[in-house]
């Protein structure tokens, strides 16, 4: 395949993006990649311009940026049937990058390049959010509710670049923090009911920048895993976060993790959601797997 439209957000990675884009478009053009680009300018801008790349015909939509628009992008090129209308490529410049660890691809931007104009097309599977007034969305890493949801929002809110935002907003999140009774219907009538802190259903191990959240998630599986955090106090949630990053959390008994493909989360009150750590709305919200609604160049 040698057609692409390339969708870069300037702004991933702290403006690092717009910085490598010259010599990441002469690369494309060194390797024989025939190719069209647009910069976004707004959050959903992503899936507007992939939207319209495979409505064209491209038959090769790329995103250029962090896991923020890679998840824009897919959107853009999945009906609501969870059928690729295109190719997804992804050259992720951004500082997280949880999908590139969880699919695969290529760190250096280089060897990014190569694999969009040779690489292979895998089918993998998507997750998609539901919510009660008949809108969805898809999510390609993981999506969650609660407590890293509610410190997605509050680091959206915040506006900025860099980590610092991010990390104001834990600390807020922290301070704010108490369990919420909520209920999960997952599967064949499956319930759990009880103040929970998190929720969050992983197509991949990896999310939160690197975050080992569910390490036998496989997006190639036909399934989710559903990670459940329970009631943790502020202090036990502090001590407990640095584990994820090893995948060390699950030892807490407080803490569980199942395959599922469908699970409905709804609380008391609202939680928030996030979907591939950007915000969403707000519960009761269904979170289902989509199996190989994802062509992936890779």
């Amino acid at each position: 395949m040698t057609r692409a439209f390339v969708v870069v957000n300037p702004a991933a990675g702290g403006g690092r993006t717009a910085r490598t884009w010259p010599m990441l478009a002469a690369e494309l053009n060194r390797l024989g990649l025939a190719f069209e680009s647009a910069w976004t300018t707004r959050r959903g801008h992503a899936t507007d311009l992939a939207r319209r790349a495979a409505a064209a015909g491209w038959p090769l939509v790329v995103a250029i940026g962090g896991d923020g628009t890679l998840n824009e992008v897919v959107n853009g090129v999945t009906d609501r049937r969870g059928v690729p209308l295109a190719t997804t490529g992804a050259i992720l410049t951004g500082r997280g990058r949880d999908a590139r660890r969880n699919f695969s691809l290529a760190a250096d931007w280089r060897l990014a390049a190569r694999r969009i104009v040779v690489g292979d097309d895998v089918a993998l599977d998507l997750g998609v959010a539901e919510w009660t007034d008949g809108t969805s969305r898809y999510f390609v890493s993981a999506a969650g509710a609660g407590f890293d949801a509610a410190v997605a929002r509050r680091a959206a809110s915040r506006g900025g670049v860099g980590t610092l935002p991010y990390l104001l907003a834990v600390v807020e999140g922290l301070l704010a923090h108490r369990p919420i009774p909520v209920t999960i219907d997952a599967d064949a009538g499956v319930e759990q009911s009880g103040p929970l802190t998190t929720v969050v259903a992983a197509n991949g191990a990896y999310y939160g920048g690197g975050m080992k959240i569910a390490p036998s998630a496989n997006p190639s599986d036909g399934a989710l895993d559903l990670v459940v955090i329970g009631a943790l106090g502020r202090v036990e949630l502090l001590r407990w976060l640095p584990t994820v990053y090893r995948g060390a959390h699950l030892a807490n008994p407080r803490i569980t993790i199942r395959p599922i493909r469908r699970a409905r989360v709804a609380g008391t009150t609202p939680l928030r959601t996030h979907l591939d750590g950007e915000p969403a709305a707000d519960t009761p919200v269904t979170f289902r797997v989509c199996p190989r609604a994802l062509r992936l160049r890779r």
